[in-house]
């Protein structure tokens, strides 16, 4: 679906906390509303689609199966770009040369040099846990969206069920008990 696809170069956490389950409530509405004209339009007495409930319960259920692959697909890429950009981090602090203002330069040259390697890795730590902590906040944001998700098709699919046994009581097709309108009429008709 194209109204998922906008996202910005740089991940921000603003962005990721403010993710909602619908992006746009018009284009939202706007699929339920050619979903409906679509099922009028074919005017198919076959299609399984019998009533606007059951379109709409269908089209809903559509809509969060998308939703839900986009957010997997968008989570993925997110996580993937803080990797890199970890990465990238760590690279420049092990090749940066001078560490310049965060720890002393002089002395002998064995102790500056520790002193490079420990500001090295308490800098290679600290951008780790932050990136670590950054994943965290993605995957459990997406996730949440992608439980939201599952609650709307499932209750999107209660729904269409529902919409169906109106539809079969409506014609007479659906009892509770599995028999058919008419049956014990045709039973009288065969004894006599």
């Amino acid at each position: 679906m194209e109204q998922f696809k906008v996202h910005p170069e740089k991940i921000s956490r603003e962005f990721v906390v403010t993710l909602e389950i619908i992006p746009d409530e018009r284009d939202y509405k706007e699929q339920i509303i050619d979903a409906r004209l679509k099922w009028i339009s074919e005017n198919d007495p076959h299609n399984p689609l019998k009533n606007f409930s059951m379109v709409d319960s269908q089209s809903e259920i559509d809509f969060f199966v998308s939703r839900q692959q986009e957010l997997e697909q968008e989570k993925e890429r997110h996580i993937h770009q803080l990797m890199l950009e970890l990465q990238q981090d760590l690279q420049e602090i092990q090749t940066d040369e001078a560490p310049g203002l965060a720890i002393s330069l002089s002395g002998p040259d064995y102790l500056v040099q520790d002193r490079i390697q420990k500001y090295r890795e308490q800098e290679t730590k600290k951008r780790e846990a932050i990136c670590y902590e950054e994943v965290k906040l993605i995957a459990g944001r997406y996730n949440s969206l992608k439980q939201q998700c599952e609650e709307r098709i499932n209750q999107a699919r209660a729904n269409y069920q529902a919409a169906f046994r109106i539809w079969q009581e409506e014609r007479g097709w659906g009892l509770g008990n599995g028999e058919q309108r008419g049956t014990g009429a045709e039973e009288e008709r065969g004894k006599r």
